[in-house]
């Protein structure tokens, strides 16, 4: 019922939580202690009946202990179940995650957003492709021990995947260039040591993980919306909850600046480059599913306007513009022949307020034709 309800992918969270582990080891060990209860009571009755009764005394108390887990267990499963719980915990994962990387890298000098001057130039230059050893998604990509690796081979080492992406024995994942471009080639046997190496800094699994994967927590929280709008669950409501909470995601992403990552050495040297997803990309990612399943749905229009209302708030200018464009993609998707005059004078005033917070009031043209009907 779970997965079916929200996703899959929340499945995994909840066999994973804390708390079911925990009352599946409290059970497991109540279980263990009565068979080895069993298996010894026949020495026991060779000898005075205190050790049985001390062992009975014990079993009733790891009788009651599971008993006071099994409750605990059921008012857990009861609270997880329950969807605006659900999405508020699937949110707060993908915003620790944003909070994290975000403080690492401003308390670090050495990483930046900003590429060098010949970044340019150091790309054209001839490079070295490495492979992935297995297929499978990307979990963790070690930077900082990458950096300092890059540091001690004097070679500048790029990510071409992010993590979540899937990856075959046949994806370059990496690509190096030498620091130096005058500096003396490796041999073949130095160059494999540093794939090698560079390898065993790359964890790839069978399954994504939520652990340091943004955009695997915005596929779930847009995978609980998605299912809500099916007709088989019919639940806007839900939806529209999820989407703003979607957008009260993107805004922080959004300030946080994420997109490009470039490490440096203490002499000011780039050693390791992450460029991750741009937010455009993040955007469409995010939405572009809702908007073509929720096309007919003004609710689920409207919320998505909305949503990027939370996002342009207090954004960045540059950021501001990106979902003033992506509206234009929202808007143009939608199937028009199904709004009413109040329908159109409700996106209407909702196009108006995303409008003015990225500084299109004058843009008249993506409001729906109404008539009488004025926006001052």
């Amino acid at each position: 019922m779970y997965s079916s309800q929200f996703s899959p992918r929340t499945m995994q969270d909840f066999l994973k939580n804390k708390v079911t582990l925990k009352v599946l080891g409290v059970f497991l060990a109540g279980f263990i202690y009565s068979i080895l209860t069993l298996l010894f009571i026949d020495d026991s009755l060779q000898g005075s009946g205190e050790s049985i009764i001390f062992s009975a005394m014990i079993g009733v108390i790891v009788a009651i202990v599971c008993l006071g887990y099994f409750v605990y267990f059921i008012h857990h499963a009861a609270n997880s179940v329950q969807v605006n719980l659900l999405i508020e915990s699937l949110k707060e994962e993908v915003i620790e995650i944003v909070d994290k990387i975000e403080e690492r890298n401003n308390s670090n000098d050495q990483i930046r957003n900003d590429p060098p001057d010949n970044l340019k130039e150091i790309t054209d230059r001839k490079f070295c492709e490495i492979h992935p050893q297995q297929s499978g998604y990307i979990q963790v990509i070690y930077d900082i021990e990458l950096t300092k690796m890059a540091d001690q081979y004097d070679i500048i080492i790029r990510a071409e995947k992010m993590i979540g992406d899937y990856v075959t024995e046949n994806t370059i994942v990496f690509k190096i260039w030498q620091l130096n471009e005058d500096a003396e080639s490796f041999s073949e046997e130095e160059l494999e040591e540093i794939k090698n190496k560079i390898r065993e800094r790359l964890v790839i699994s069978n399954e994504r993980s939520k652990k340091n994967d943004i955009e695997f927590g915005l596929l779930k929280l847009t995978e609980v919306a998605l299912r809500a709008i099916s007709p088989g669950i019919n639940d806007p409501n839900t939806a529209i909850f999820c989407i703003n909470q979607l957008g009260w995601v993107l805004s922080r992403i959004a300030v946080a600046n994420l997109e490009n990552t470039y490490y440096y050495n203490e002499k000011d040297e780039l050693c390791f480059i992450l460029e991750d997803i741009s937010f455009w990309d993040l955007l469409y990612k995010t939405f572009y599913q809702l908007s073509h399943y929720g096309s007919q749905d003004v609710s689920v229009a409207g919320s998505i306007i909305d949503a990027l209302v939370i996002v342009a708030e207090g954004s960045p200018k540059d950021v501001k513009e990106e979902v003033w464009k992506f509206s234009h993609y929202i808007l143009g998707g939608f199937d028009k022949n199904v709004l009413e005059q109040e329908d159109k004078k409700f996106l209407n005033h909702k196009i108006y307020r995303l409008a003015k917070e990225t500084g299109h009031k004058e843009h008249r043209e993506k409001y729906f034709q109404v008539e009488n009907f004025k926006i001052n």
